[in-house]
Formats: C-alpha cells, structure tokens, sequence
C-alpha cells in the first residue's frame, strides 16, 4: 500500500508542474511525475469490470480527451486507455498491467482534476484566510524558537536585515498540492472499497477518509510553518546588497514536492495497514473477479442511467458557464473626461506632438473605436447626471483622478440600474491615487479594484495572456495579447464573472517612494501569489458593467500591439448587448434550474445503479464526458454569439508583415528587447498619421489598404508571392524597407514579380537626397534600388523607388537603418 500512497503524492505533485500556478509549467517534469505516479499506483486494487462497462466508459470519457486542456486532459486520457488496452486481443499479461496503472492512475488525477478547477477559481477572488490561522503559524514557529507575531492575516518575523511580514494566504496554508494529496487519497480508499465490496465497505471509508482529512489538516500548519522557517533562514543569509527574493521556495514545485512526502508516509503509517488488514481479514471484502463491483447493469438500464448522469453533468457545465450575450444596443458610447487628467482622449497624437504627454493618452483608440460605434465625450465642465447619461449606450469611465461627488456616483449607478453599459479602467499601484477614485464606484457594483501591481513569476514584467478552453464572449474573438503590469479585481462576495484570470502571478502593494508608485520586482514575503483576476463582468439591475484593470495597454505607443485594440472593441461590445438574463436573480434562477436538473438526473441514475456495482464506472466516465460536452458546447456558443463589429467609417489601415519579416518590434509599447535594432518605435508612429495598424502573417496580411514588409530574412513562398502580386494588382499598396549589411536578406524574393530588386553590394553612405523639396538627412548607409520611378538618391545613387503595379503601387526603400527604433531616439517619448 505505500506503493499507492506515493503514486498519489507524486500525481498530486505533478500538478505542480502541470497548472503553472506558481510559475510557468515545466511539462517534462510534469511527464516524469505523471508516469512516475501511474507506476506506483498500479498496486491499486480494482474491481474486474465487465468487457461492456469498460468499453462504454472509454467512450463516454472521449469528450473530456478531446476538449479538456493539458494537463486536465491527461486524467480522463488515462483512464480511458487503461480501460481499453486489457480488450486488446494480445495474450500477455503485461496490456492488464498497464491497464491497471493507467486506470488507477487516471481516476485519481480526475477526482484532484476537479478540486483544483475549483480551488483556482476560490484562491482568484481572494488570497486571505483568516487572522487566526495566522496567529497558529505564529505560534507553532514560537515553539521552533523563532521570534513571530501575528498582524492580522500576516506573521511578522524578524531577521538581521529587516522585519518580514509573511502573508499567510490560502495558498500558503491550503496550498493545491496537499488538497490534491487529500483528494486523490479519498478517491484511493474509494478504489478499494469498491474493488473489495462488502457491506462494511463504505463505514470503513468513511473511517480511513476522516483519518485522512485529520492527518492532512494536522500537517498543513506543520508545513506553513516549516516554509515560513526556511524563508527566514534565505533572509538570514542575504548579504546587505541583496534583493529580497525571499518566497522563492514556497513557489518551487519542487519543493512543494517534497512536502507532499510526509504526508504519503503517514497516511501509508496510519491508514493503509489498518486498511488492508481489515480488508484481509473479513471474507465479505475479499476481492473476487467480478464481485466487488456487483452485478452488471442490465441491459436496458445502463443506456439510461449514463443518459441521465451525461444530460445532467452536460446541462450544469454549461449553463454554469455561459454568458448570455443578448440583442445589441444603438452604439452609442460615451468617454467620460470629467475627474480624469490621465490617458484624454481630445489630445492628438500626430507629427507635432511627442513625449508623454502625448504618448500617454486614448487618441488613437479613441479614433479606431469611432469605425465602429457613434462616440462622443462627456467633457471636464459638464455635469455627470441622468439627463447627460441618457443619451448613451456604454458610459466609458477611465483612469479617475478626482473623486466623483456622491450624485454622480448615484447618476452613474442609476445608469446601470436602468439597462446601460459601464466600463472601468483603472491601473496598477494606485497610480494618481485613482484607485480609491475607482472604487467609489466600483463598490457600488459588488467589488473593487487592489492597490497593488501584478508580476510573472519566472519573467515579472511579459505577461501574455491567452483565452482559455471556454472564453467569456469578451475574448473569444481576441487573439492573444500581452499586458504591460495590472492591479487586479477583488470581487469579494459579487456575482460576476472572471473574464480574465491567469495564473503564475505575484502581487505587491505600491512603493510609495517611487515616482509611478512602482515596487521592485522581488519575491518578497508579504507577497500575495498564484491566480488573479483582471477583467471581471457583472450584470446590475438591467445593465452591465465591466472593469480593466491595465489602463496602459490602450495608450497610443501600445494599443495597436496584437489583441490589445481588438480587447477593447471586444469589452465595448459586450457593453453594447442587451439580455432578458441580465437581471442577476434571472441567470441565478436558471442556473439553479439547471443544478436542480443535474440533481434530479444523478438521483435518478443512483437509484437505477443500486445493486449494480459495475455500473458506476460508467456513471463516473459519463459525468466527465458530460462536463466536457457542456463545455464544449458553451464554448462553441460563445465563438459565434458575439462577433466583432464590421468598420461602418474605415480609417486606413497599414499590416505590419510577420509572414517574411521577423524584425523585433515592441512588447507593452518598450523596445527594449532589440537593442536598438528593432523597428517598434516605427510600428508606433505610423498612427500619428491617422492610420490604424496591425500585425499578421499568411493571408491576413492581405486584409489592410498598405502592406509593409520590414527587412525580410524568410523564404518566400511562390503562394506568398501570388497572394502579394494580387493584392497590389489589385490596389494594396506595398512598402518594403530594406536594411545594409542584413544577413541572410530575402527582399529581392519580395520585389522580383514586380521588376524591381536590392543591391546590398552597391552601397553609400553620406546625405540623402530627396525630391520633391523635402529636407536633405544624413544616412549610415543605404542600398541601391534597382527598376521603378526612384525618389531618393545618395550621390547619384538611387535608394528607394516607387512602381505603379496593376492599380496598385509598390515602393522599396534601401535605407532602413534610419528608421529602426535606435535612430528614432530609442524610446516613445522622445522627438526623433
């Protein structure tokens, strides 16, 4: 039995690995634990089921298999191989080895597949436990020695260097992998129970499993407080110049691995002798192929109880998920100025402005909004009151920077109330202090915004978010985005949904000391840490509201970066929608409706499957195929129910190419990572302009009215070329930039079908000549262009041309080096 106990510590663990709610997933390891755990768990008693119930649970397991995510998936993908692999025609012993491994191995990571869904949905709302659990691991590290002292829901410990106030949070004390432990040794008793039968088979289960829950729930404060020792033994050992990365340990799933050790050995020590005694000694639960799992359901029967548990699990999994869309509204959306001096929306960004000011502001998405809603500004003197909001659809309220007097909090809660859309943006570390301006507001709808500011654990500041399996309408048409840093949402007790949680997270409160209220990024003990929540939907009254919590993303220097515009037209949509079901207690009574059928249905399939004990493997493989298929259909809703707008006034729009090109360009609006070489600061000026700009590869790259291609260094395929040789034929115009000296350049691949071409080998350097009356500029370097109407000289040298193809025009340029971010000053808010 202690075979089994460790096989569940290590499957328990290798959701660790997996989830990467601590950190980013390390899939090898995870593989290793996985496997690992399936061979010890082979020692797992099983019932012999029939050849029947096992080839109807594999099927019904097939829709978890191919809907759920990694490493979901790998619970139900297990135990529906182990089922199946004993059938196969082959005589040896080892396919029912196997089988067995990945059967038990399988069922146990279903069962602690559920518990962490939930517990990362719990520990997103809020990280706090209560100050009492505090003071217990206080009070355990006094008798260690160890100087400690409760502050509410921290400990406050002392080292040489400073005094360190831990952050006893739910992740610390209940932390996943040891629930994951409890789950999955709850599902293991279960096992035998129902391998060895017997009418004292579930007393006895009940015995062993509150056996269990007392030994996890003795060893929880054990480990917070041995976690809590080793984090002030790293402090005690930092040399003065150090960073405080203190809480590395408490993030490692290596660690947390071994943690997980004890508690396999004890509940090897206290549970499983006493277990497999009892179940040696009582000839009733001895297992006996085919007793253990009773009589085969008949066959009119099974049909129908796995139809009952999968109409009910498939009915709860989906209306617990859906989000109503409803009728769209007029379009009208209204940008509130008043109270905010921070991101306006009336302060061009154009070829005359530069510098934060206008860097830091909603022109631009202001601009690329108006395509497709009618918007309007509700200006800095007018008033905030129900005779102004009336006129409007969506009331957008951003970066706050004076706090709202309480009838216009009431004129704004009174919009929603009455069927309109609110949108909430707020930033990071209570910037401006506008936190508190915000939630004003935000409190009147059920929650509020954090005062602190979001990290990646392993990378702190590229957080890249991808929609997840069952996307909120919000996201299901956004491709993925990266954030620059956010606070996060504290929902408290509000009925809403999590639009946007992610995980892998640490949050830090605001270093008032610095300028923009920014701490360093250090792993520090008072740090909350795992999944957050940093775009929450509610429905209030008869309206909606919507909070963001990254107010950065939609500035001028960043809002056209993949996904970010996209997010907002996509909040602003949702806004725009209107639902018989958006009165709370009406979603809240059809989901209970909902969960009331799952009751019905799983009571019915119970009372079909008394007495048949093989049965249950099916009723448990078609309760997960149920989840799934109710997901899977949520999903599938949710893509179609809300699609983007279509431009009713297009601005031009300009496709930078990610088919050939692969130029650096910025992340969060900073081109850092180029060294100067990238081309981002050119990305972001283009909409000085006016024009809007995407990034795309393949096809997509077609679908602007300009096309440009950066330095190429990508094969060119003959698809590529016809594709590019139709869109210009046919009006798109074409600008490639070419740079000196770059290595492995496919430009000529680009220009050939229209008869013009690159000469890195003819070269100059010295002043540019330009016609048409525009001022003379020095250059490090420019390559000759051959063929087309040229524009530009150095010398007598042509360096960029212009050709009208079809009815469209091309244009190649041979001195690209002048326009990479290092030329342009090397940052946003500088004047090239």
């Amino acid at each position: 039995m202690m075979r089994s106990w460790l096989g569940v510590g290590l499957l328990a663990g290798s959701w660790l690995f997996g989830l990467g709610l601590f950190g980013a997933a390390q899939w090898p390891a995870w593989m290793i634990a996985v496997l690992a755990g399936a061979w010890l768990a082979a020692d797992t008693p099983l019932p012999s089921w029939p050849r029947r119930e096992r080839f109807w649970a594999a099927i019904l397991l097939l829709p978890a298999v191919g809907f759920f995510p990694w490493p979901y998936r790998a619970g139900p993908m297990a135990w529906a191989a182990g089922l199946v692999l004993p059938l196969a025609p082959i005589g040896r012993r080892w396919p029912a080895a196997v089988g067995r491994a990945l059967t038990a191995a399988g069922m146990l990571l279903a069962a602690q597949a559920g518990l962490l869904a939930c517990y990362i949905a719990w520990t997103a709302r809020s990280h706090e436990l209560p100050a009492m659990l505090a003071g217990l691991v206080a009070n355990l590290l006094h008798l260690w020695g160890i100087d400690a002292a409760a502050a509410g829901s921290e400990a406050v410990l002392r080292s040489f260097r400073a005094v360190h106030h831990l952050a006893i949070t739910r992740e610390l004390v209940l932390d996943p992998g040891s629930l994951a432990f409890l789950t999955g040794g709850m599902a293991l008793l279960g096992l035998r129970v129902w391998s060895f039968g017997g009418h004292r088979g579930w007393t006895m289960w009940a015995r062993s499993a509150t056996g269990l829950l007392v030994l996890v729930a003795a060893w929880l404060p054990v480990r917070a407080a041995l976690l809590a020792g080793v984090m002030l033994q790293r402090a005690e050992r930092l040399e003065p110049s150090d960073r405080l990365n203190l809480i590395d340990p408490l993030l490692s799933a290596w660690v947390n691995l071994a943690l997980l050790v004890p508690l396999a050995l004890g509940a090897w020590r206290f549970l499983g002798r006493e277990a497999l005694r009892a179940g040696a000694s009582d000839p009733s639960r001895q297992h006996v192929p085919g007793r253990g799992s009773g009589e085969a359901a008949g066959p009119g029967h099974l049909p129908a109880m796995a139809a009952l548990v999968l109409l009910g699990t498939a009915a709860a999994a989906f209306f617990g998920q859906w989000s109503p869309v409803g009728r769209r509204m007029p379009g009208r959306v209204t940008v509130v100025e008043r109270h905010s001096t921070w991101e306006p929306t009336d302060r061009p960004y154009d070829t005359e402005s530069y510098g934060e000011e206008a860097s830091y502001t909603y022109w631009a998405i202001y601009q690329y909004c108006g395509q497709y809603y009618s918007m309007s500004r509700l200006g800095r003197d007018e008033p905030i009151d129900a005779e102004r909001l009336g006129s409007t659809d969506v009331l957008v309220i951003k970066t706050i920077t004076e706090r709202y007097a309480p009838e216009e909090i009431q004129a704004v809660r009174q919009f929603v109330e009455d069927g309109g859309g609110l949108l909430l943006i707020a930033e990071h570390t209570d910037r401006r202090i506008q936190t508190p301006y915000a939630n004003d507001l935000a409190s009147q709808f059920g929650f509020k915004f954090r005062q602190d500011l979001l990290f990646r654990v392993g990378n702190a500041y590229e957080q890249e978010v991808r929609p997840g399996r069952v996307p909120h309408p919000m996201l299901a048409q956004v491709p993925p985005l990266v954030l620059a840093v956010s606070c996060s949402i504290d929902p408290g007790w509000s009925v809403g949904e999590a639009v946007m949680r992610d995980m892998g997270l640490w949050s830090l409160l605001p270093d008032y000391h610095a300028d923009n209220f920014f701490p360093e990024a250090e792993l520090r003990p008072e740090a909350r840490y795992g999944a957050f929540i940093q775009l929450w939907a509610a429905r209030w009254g008869g309206g909606r509201v919507a909070a963001w919590t990254d107010s950065t993303i939609f500035s001028n220097f960043c809002t056209f970066e993949p996904g970010k515009a996209e997010l907002m037209l996509a909040m602003l949509e949702w806004l725009n929608h209107r639902s018989v079901l958006d009165k709370p207690w009406a979603l809240m009574a059809l989901r209970g409706l909902a969960m009331a059928l799952a009751v019905a249905t799983l009571a019915g399939a119970v009372v079909l499957a008394r007495g048949s004990g093989s049965a249950w493997l099916v009723l448990a493989a078609a309760g997960f195929g149920g989840v799934a298929a109710g997901s899977w259909a949520v999903a599938g809703l949710h893509q179609r129910a809300m699609p983007l707008p279509k431009p009713q006034k297009a601005l031009p729009h300009v496709v930078i190419d990610r088919t050939v090109s692969e130029v650096v360009l910025a992340t969060d609006g900073f081109t850092d990572r180029g060294g100067g070489w990238g081309f981002g600061l050119l990305e972001q000026w283009i909409p000085r302009l006016g024009y809007v700009t995407s990034r795309a590869q393949g096809p997509e790259a077609f679908a602007g009215d300009a096309l440009v291609i950066i330095s190429p260094t990508r094969s060119v395929s003959d698809q590529f070329r016809q594709s590019l040789t139709d869109y210009v034929e046919q009006g798109g115009k074409l600008l490639v930039i070419d740079v000196l000296g770059s290595p492995g350049t496919t430009a000529n691949g680009v220009l050939a079908p229209f008869g013009m071409s690159v000469r890195h080998a003819t070269s100059r350097q010295g002043v540019l000549r330009l016609a048409g009356g525009w001022p003379a500029l020095p250059v490090e370097g420019a390559c000759e262009i051959v063929g087309g109407q040229p524009f530009a000289w150095v010398d007598d040298l042509p360096v960029a041309a212009r050709k009208r193809y079809g009815q469209g025009e091309v244009m190649a340029v041979g001195f690209g080096l002048e326009w990479n971010d290092r030329s342009f000053g090397g940052h946003w808010m500088r004047q090239p």
